[in-house]
């Protein structure tokens, strides 16, 4: 264990990456596409999705972080959704002189609310809610652009995708910044 704690303090210093907590936020483009199960048809679209949260860096290489995800509506006629998810993220780094890639796996609690015109023979459509918990995964870039006394301001781009039981297609690419405290 003595080893590993040394090997984890030797990276650090190579890394040169400040540890500690942060705040983040991103958006772009979601991509979502329902199977025939939601709405007795296939439906997707691409509107504007977001994600805020707050991380936790113990050492250089890794990395906790708790999101909020946003996705977006997607309609047709007048069907509609709007699926937003809660995220337990692990994040391991991999820096690269001044750019650090990662990889990201998720848990992540859903809920999808919406309105279904499943049945022609009903005048209005019907409201659904579904939830579950599946896994997310993605891939992204970072690199810190202003130094402070007191943080960091960095800037992310990531591409995500999430596990819908509903859904036969849910991503997320984004931009955003990053702030960490010093």
């Amino acid at each position: 264990m003595a080893c590993l704690a040394g090997a984890l303090l030797v990276a650090g210093s190579a890394f040169g990456v400040d540890t500690g907590f942060y705040l983040g936020g991103s958006i772009g483009p979601s991509n979502e596409k329902y199977d025939a199960s939601t709405f007795n048809t296939n439906v997707g679209n691409r509107s504007t999705g977001f994600q805020i949260g707050a991380g936790y860096r113990p050492v250089p290489g890794f990395a906790g972080e708790l999101d909020e995800v946003r996705f977006g509506r997607v309609s047709a006629g007048l069907n509609r959704a709007d699926t937003d998810a809660i995220m337990l993220s692990g994040l391991v780094f991999l820096p690269i002189h001044v750019v650090n890639l990662y990889g990201r796996l998720a848990l992540m609690d859903w809920h999808t609310y919406g309105r279904c015109n499943c049945d022609p023979a009903l005048l209005a459509p019907l409201p659904f809610h579904r939830t579950g918990a599946s896994f997310a995964y993605g891939i992204g870039a970072g690199t810190d652009v202003y130094y402070s006394y007191s943080g960091n301001l960095g800037v992310r781009l990531e591409f995500e995708k999430f596990d819908v039981a509903h859904a036969n297609k849910m991503t997320l690419a984004s931009i955003g910044l990053t702030w960490s405290f010093l």
